[in-house]
């Protein structure tokens, strides 16, 4: 064999070409009888099709060891035809992010307010119960058919609405301070007690000649309800006590401010002062109702909120001793 030549050493073939050309060109009938036509372009090779993939079939397939040795840029990405794979789906996109836990399964979802303790789911349950009225913001019920407003009572009317807030007063407090439930021990000496206040004011109507009137059904029947759920069901007594309470001290208040301005010329009664700051005590009784529902399952905490509405019904009518209308003016005699 005759060793290659460099490519330098080669000879130049297209230059011997052009060579014959000039001392034998063609003559004019051969061009003349065979005209240039275009080269006829080739039909686009269809990659898919079983004549490409055939003799791809029969080729030795690249091993893992030699294609993992081989760069990214020259790995054989060819196989071997195989049945169809199935289109992959879009993740979904409100989905939970890879890593983090699916969404509580229903029943142990997280109620409004719980990430700021029990109180507040307490809170946020109370609210929607108000009427638009009461609470424009959150509350939910239709407005009652006669605001508070329009509320016109009577002297008389507001010493009977203080006897009633005395009788079931009275009874939280008391049974209370003799329940032998731990968990109650957190609301004694509260600072929010009432019965003192309450005895102070009834007292005031006393020396102004007023009569003190019995209680009426609807106190009798609130506590009789109080009776039978406090050392039954201490959820459930936790909650009206809870409403009981913090209702006296926000929309309460702003009730007595009305009736003292409407009924008694601004007096001040003591039913409506505390200690000190009322918003330092309820922040105070806030943590000890959160500290007691830690202890609680959220069944437990279900049936607290669930109680809730029926303390609006109890207290409800006891508030009723002040929501009345005015009286018609007597119609004028002939």
């Amino acid at each position: 064999r005759r060793p290659l030549e460099p490519p330098h050493h080669r000879p130049h073939r297209h230059r011997v070409v052009f060579a014959l050309l000039r001392t034998c060109p063609p003559s004019a009938a051969t061009l003349s009888s065979s005209p240039l036509r275009p080269i006829p372009s080739p039909p686009p090779l269809n990659m898919q099709s079983p004549a490409f993939l055939a003799p791809l079939s029969r080729l030795p397939l690249v091993s893992r060891t030699v294609s993992a040795a081989l760069p990214a840029s020259r790995r054989p990405t060819i196989s071997r035809p195989g049945p169809a794979r199935p289109a992959r789906t879009a993740p979904a996109m409100h989905g939970p992010p890879s890593g983090h836990p699916a969404p509580a399964a229903e029943g142990s979802e997280r109620r409004p307010g719980s990430h700021k303790g029990f109180v507040e789911e307490m809170r946020f349950v109370a609210m929607r119960l108000h009427t638009k009225d009461q609470a424009p913001r959150e509350g939910e019920m239709e407005e009652s058919s006669l605001p508070i407003s329009e509320w016109r009572p009577k002297q008389a009317d507001y010493l009977q609405f203080l006897v009633d807030s005395l009788t079931v007063y009275d009874f939280f407090e008391s049974a209370i301070a003799a329940s032998s439930n731990p968990a109650y021990a957190a609301f004694r000496d509260s600072g929010l007690e009432r019965t003192a206040s309450l005895h102070t004011d009834i007292a005031w109507f006393t020396s102004r000649d007023f009569i003190v009137p019995e209680p009426t059904p609807a106190a009798t029947r609130y506590v009789t309800y109080l009776e039978g759920i406090v050392e039954k069901n201490p959820p459930a007594f936790v909650c009206q006590w809870y409403n009981y309470y913090f209702a006296h001290s926000a929309g309460g208040r702003m009730i007595g401010r009305m009736m003292s301005n409407m009924l008694f010329d601004g007096h001040e009664f003591e039913f409506y002062k505390w200690e000190k700051d009322v918003k330092e005590i309820l922040g105070e009784v806030r943590v000890k109702i959160d500290a007691v529902a830690a202890e609680w399952d959220r069944e437990t905490k279900d049936k607290c909120l669930e109680e809730t509405s029926l303390s609006f019904a109890y207290s409800g009518t006891v508030l009723a001793n002040l929501a009345k209308a005015a009286e018609p003016e007597a119609a004028a005699t002939a």
